[in-house]
């Protein structure tokens, strides 16, 4: 499995339609942690394990017209 993060959420005025969708998906994917910010500014942290990117990609797809996000980075962790 890989290790990834981002930043993101729903666009502002989209935030109803945004959960609703979710909930229709079943909720966030198993291997999604998220932190929202405290703020509360609709924003995030996401750290998702996954064997691909792509898998996280699908997942958003479903939400391209409400929602925003920074870059998805990919995580290495250092042997201890």
């Amino acid at each position: 499995m890989k290790k990834y993060y981002f930043v993101g959420g729903p666009k502002k005025g989209h935030e109803k339609e945004f959960f609703q969708r979710l909930a229709k998906l079943g909720g966030s994917p198993a291997g999604w942690t998220i932190f929202p910010h405290a703020g509360k500014d609709g924003k995030a942290l996401h750290i998702v394990e996954t064997s691909e990117m792509a898998d996280i990609l699908n997942h958003l797809g479903h939400f391209t017209d409400i929602y925003e996000r920074s870059e998805i980075v990919e995580v290495v962790e250092k042997p201890v």
